[in-house]
């Protein structure tokens, strides 16, 4: 809608803009509309007004120049508002600064130009939020419970801080030497684990933190699956197979709600000349919304006797 709000009356689409070098044209559509409804369902469940979008670009962002960027912007500034971009895999803050210069729907710039930066932090502790919730549904605490990170990037990272802080035992699958060694320099205590062997460690937790489909088969060594990615499973049949398994799975538009809260919040104050400058501790007290609707999805779940992750999108769908 050219408004800035979709056909049922929710606020216009926010969500990152992705920037990857796809061989397969047809493959980046998917993932885009893929993201999109997974953001559609990240937004209601937190109880946003506004709706879920996705923008995929294809490109490598080692290669890319300022003025692809500024294309990227006027596209966006075409949507008059619809659709709202932000950081995601391949963009980051410096990116979304650029981007600004062509439009002014976007979110997520540098604090120094009066943006509220990265949202990394707080997609994090949803994600820690959600981890110790599921923990805690099959007996066990977040102290001592050994946790497997796919993924030392922005979340990973901070997710793997956090984690060590209350007391569980980490370890981290990252390819990039360099994250894993800035990681490892700020937290001793976490564990490397070959890339090529994190489903397959033995732990109470596995929190992809990457690229999407990374989880292909059932054949996991956890008892949870709770992490920052977006759509983890590779199919659908994946969850399935994980419950009959007893391996619970925690749906990824719950977990990793923390950073869609936080990009509203900001861009809701930008358009409010007395909003408080601060408002990251806003944000972090609504991200109390993470635990508290896992809860109430895994008690209905186990009431029916069927998957979270349906109990989850039916109720998503249900307020979009």
């Amino acid at each position: 809608d050219p408004r800035g709000r979709n056909a049922r009356g929710r606020g216009a689409a926010l969500g990152g803009g992705r920037w990857q070098p796809y061989a397969d044209p047809g493959a980046a559509r998917r993932e885009a509309q893929d993201l999109a409804r997974a953001m559609t369902l990240k937004a209601a469940l937190a109880g946003l007004p506004q709706g879920g979008g996705k923008a995929v670009v294809i490109g490598d962002p080692q290669a890319r120049t300022r003025e692809q960027l500024l294309a990227f912007g006027r596209f966006v500034e075409t949507l008059r508002g619809a659709y709202i971009t932000a950081a995601d895999m391949g963009t980051g803050e410096e990116q979304m600064a650029v981007i600004r210069e062509a439009t002014a729907h976007v979110v997520g710039f540098p604090e120094a130009l009066g943006g509220c930066g990265s949202p990394a932090p707080h997609t994090a502790l949803g994600v820690f939020l959600a981890i110790e919730s599921a923990l805690e549904h099959i007996g066990l605490r977040l102290r001592g419970a050994s946790v497997v990170i796919q993924g030392a990037g922005q979340v990973g990272s901070r997710l793997a801080v956090r984690l060590v802080e209350a007391g569980a035992e980490v370890a981290v699958a990252e390819p990039d030497t360099r994250s894993l060694a800035r990681l490892r320099s700020e937290v001793p205590a976490v564990r490397e684990v070959a890339p090529a062997d994190a489903l397959a460690t033995p732990c109470d937790v596995f929190a992809p933190c990457g690229p999407p489909g990374v989880i292909r088969s059932a054949e996991l060594a956890c008892r949870i699956v709770c992490g920052a990615a977006n759509n983890p499973l590779a199919e659908r049949a994946v969850a399935t197979a994980h419950a009959r398994r007893g391996l619970l799975y925690v749906p990824d538009f719950i977990a990793n709600g923390g950073g869609v809260v936080y990009l509203w919040e900001a861009h809701a104050r930008a358009a409010q000349p007395d909003a408080p400058a601060d408002f990251s501790k806003l944000s972090s007290e609504r991200l109390r919304v993470i635990p508290g609707n896992l809860r109430q999805i895994l008690e209905v779940a186990e009431a029916e006797g069927i998957l979270p992750l349906e109990v989850a999108e039916r109720r998503a769908l249900e307020s979009v």
